[in-house]
């Protein structure tokens, strides 16, 4: 048990006091302790949104780790529609729930090193859907599309993942440059793409549970998220990095689906 906290952590936990939520220390714990070994795997300055998930509502979970203010400046959630909030994490309806990040990726990353995660809790794997992403009807877009594919920057630049019967697990797409592209599904590379896309970011908020269609909502996910993430890319080892410390973070909040618990990032 922690006697004392990150101070980043600390400021995740300030800011949901002050929002009325009171966290256990069992969550509190883990929200720690991811946030220090994130720092040990040098990952944590490559977040521009980090969503754990913990606290079980929507005011728990909208915070940003990474900046947690209750501003649209600091890419809190703002949660729409029919959406289910539980220890577990947020259950979008696949019909009308999504969130709005305010993170908008032509102003806040950059088009060359880019990655985003999503820890899904739903086994199946629905191809239409988005599970976070922005685009502006098919030209350019960036988002990932559990048991499908990423795309950052031109829709005929796709990454697939690996054709599996469960969406079950810790997703990942990565852009390390305009030629390097990775997908990864816990921890491991499930492809790579090379070809070469100079695409500009579109100008609009991301969002979480849905595509953004330039101002229309589309392609609802169906999936439970337990963690989210938006950033710079990772590398190979970083991508496996964050699975091994996000499975970690899972398992001490007893949420985790996958098998495979044999080995974590640890900071000690």
């Amino acid at each position: 048990v922690a006697t004392s906290y990150d101070a980043d952590a600390q400021l995740f936990f300030n800011a949901q006091t002050g929002a009325g939520v009171t966290l256990t220390t069992t969550q509190m714990n883990a929200v720690n302790q991811w946030v220090i070994d994130a720092k040990a795997a040098g990952i944590w300055t490559k977040m521009k949104a980090i969503y754990p998930f913990v606290g079980g509502t929507a005011t728990a979970h909208k915070f940003n780790l990474k900046n947690p203010a209750d501003t649209n400046a600091a890419f809190r959630l703002a949660f729409s529609g029919g959406g289910t909030h539980s220890a577990n994490g947020y259950l979008p309806n696949g019909t009308n729930a999504y969130a709005n990040t305010f993170l908008n990726p032509s102003t806040q990353l950059t088009a060359t090193s880019t990655h985003l995660s999503y820890y899904s809790r739903t086994a199946t794997p629905v191809g239409s859907t988005v599970e976070i992403g922005v685009n502006n009807g098919g030209l350019s877009y960036l988002h990932l599309r559990s048991a499908a594919n990423f795309i950052a920057g031109s829709t005929t630049v796709i990454v697939p993942f690996t054709t599996i019967a469960s969406a079950l697990g810790f997703w990942v797409g990565s852009k390390r440059s305009n030629t390097d592209r990775e997908t990864y599904l816990n921890g491991t590379t499930q492809s790579t793409v090379a070809t070469s896309d100079t695409t500009a970011y579109v100008n609009a908020n991301m969002y979480l549970g849905a595509a953004n269609q330039l101002g229309t909502t589309a392609n609802y996910s169906n999936k439970e998220c337990a963690f989210a993430s938006i950033g710079d890319g990772l590398t190979d080892l970083e991508s496996q990095l964050l699975y091994q410390i996000t499975e970690k973070f899972q398992v001490a909040l007893g949420r985790n689906i996958n098998a495979l618990q044999s080995f974590y990032y640890n900071s000690a």
